[in-house]
């Protein structure tokens, strides 16, 4: 088996070697390289040897998924007192069937540099997701955060520490979906911000807990009103109206195995409130999973995009070619949505193209042959096939990833919009004159690319 695996490495490391001389650079490695951890620093070495003394040979060092901090070894002053601590995550394959494997061991460093182990502790997860050092609210105090997961990925566990006389202390364990650190209020001190999804027994939910001076948590807890059964994304926003620095936050979540829906919720005097949630007087933000909340237009506040059939097309039209969606963006002022701007917006793809003002209700598109196709819409009224009834082209937008058709294109009036992982995004203005044309730099302003 081992053999197996050093022959397939091998032929990896010669792809890498073949490809990287084809472009110039240089790249040197080894199968031993190759198949070993990452190289330990000279502090980590001190560390783990530290370990070793404490919990024997037989571990292996657990690295967290995702972060800024990525390293099995979390090195930082966590008392105030000068000198540094460590956190080692690791596991043991001694652990018993009832025991967690994954552990992490509290360091402390001497006055003559060297490393004590101090105290060893389980874990609320087999996985280590992240780790943060942070103050939370308005007490001094470091905290170490630690998010677990189990090996499925689907349960989460928050876990909150901090360091005092020799004693590492949890202060909080909860379960989460999301997870982030964050000043919401904008009075200048961070937030614990956890959402978490609807389970067969207990509701969408988000939570946000802060210290008082004393050290005493605030929590403030919120029943989200949509049944998310799993959070697509969390993002932040200003809105107008809001206190200076205070940051909306919008919530995609899934409601059904492909709708996507968004509430917003603001925090301010300790205290989580629903800004904006769908109801009967409101437009529905039901839409298909992909369609993330954004800011569209970069005027730093974003978006919720909500999907109506494009201008021309009706809902009964029938054929082998589909309907076309169009993709209204909106912003939200006093819990209203407002629509800000329209477009036509391919999740798969990855661009959305807002239409100008002037096409408001004018234009319509046509899926043609690989490209999409603006026209003139000759008359608003519904035809009986349920297809727009178009006029003149206006506007081709092409998305290529072969770079010898795309250089062709180029060739034959195509402006290049951008270019992204070797595909390229074209458009051809078809009419430059008369009250539907657009320019170069209307073009490039319409067009969104989402990172």
């Amino acid at each position: 088996m081992i053999h197996a695996i050093r022959s397939l490495v091998c032929g990896i490391a010669m792809l890498a070697l073949l490809s990287t001389d084809l472009t110039g650079c240089h790249f040197s490695a080894n199968v031993e390289t190759m198949l070993s951890s990452p190289r330990l620093t000279q502090e980590q070495e001190q560390i783990y040897r530290a370990l070793e003394r404490a919990v024997g040979s037989s571990i292996n060092l657990k690295y967290p998924n995702s972060g800024d901090r990525l390293s099995a070894f979390t090195v930082e002053d966590l008392d105030g007192d000068g000198s540094n601590e460590a956190i080692v995550f690791y596991e043991t394959p001694k652990a018993s069937a009832e025991e967690n494997a994954l552990r992490f061991y509290l360091l402390d460093q001497q006055e003559n540099g060297n490393w004590r182990a101090v105290s060893n502790h389980s874990t609320a997860g087999a996985e280590v997701e992240c780790v943060r050092i942070e103050r939370l609210g308005n007490h001094s105090r470091t905290n170490l955060i630690i998010g677990y997961s189990m090996v499925d990925g689907a349960e989460h566990t928050a876990e909150v520490f901090h360091y005092e006389n020799n004693s590492l202390v949890r202060t909080l364990s909860v379960p989460y979906t999301h997870m982030d650190v964050r000043d919401l209020s904008g009075d200048g001190n961070e937030e614990l911000l956890l959402i978490t999804a609807a389970s067969h027994t207990t509701a969408a939910m988000a939570s946000v807990y802060a210290l008082d001076a004393t050290g005493t948590y605030y929590q403030s807890q919120l029943a989200l009103s949509n049944a998310y059964t799993e959070i697509a994304q969390v993002a932040y926003g200003s809105l107008p109206g809001l206190a200076a620095g205070m940051q909306a936050v919008y919530i995609d979540g899934l409601t059904g195995a492909t709708t996507l829906q968004t509430e917003i919720l603001t925090y301010c005097d300790h205290m989580l409130s629903l800004y904006y949630k769908d109801s009967v007087e409101q437009l529905s933000t039901a839409r298909p999973a992909g369609l993330l909340t954004t800011d569209i237009d970069g005027d730093g506040e974003l978006e919720i995009p909500i999907q109506t059939l494009f201008y021309g097309y009706s809902s009964n039209a029938t054929g082998e070619t589909p309907s076309v969606f169009m993709t209204n963006w909106y912003g939200c002022r006093n819990g209203v949505l407002m629509r800000k701007a329209s477009s036509y917006c391919s999740v798969s793809d990855g661009f959305a193209f807002r239409l100008p003002q002037h096409w408001e209700k004018r234009v319509t598109v046509c899926i043609e042959q690989q490209e999409l196709v603006f026209y003139a819409l000759n008359n608003s009224e519904k035809t009986e096939d349920g297809f727009p009834d178009t006029g003149a082209a206006l506007l081709r937008i092409a998305i290529e990833h072969d770079p010898v058709a795309a250089s062709t294109m180029e060739e034959e009036g195509y402006l290049l919009l951008r270019r992204e992982n070797g595909i390229s995004y074209l458009a051809k203005i078809e009419a430059k004159t008369g009250s539907l044309a657009i320019s170069r730099s209307d073009l490039l302003f319409a067009f969104t690319y989402f990172t």
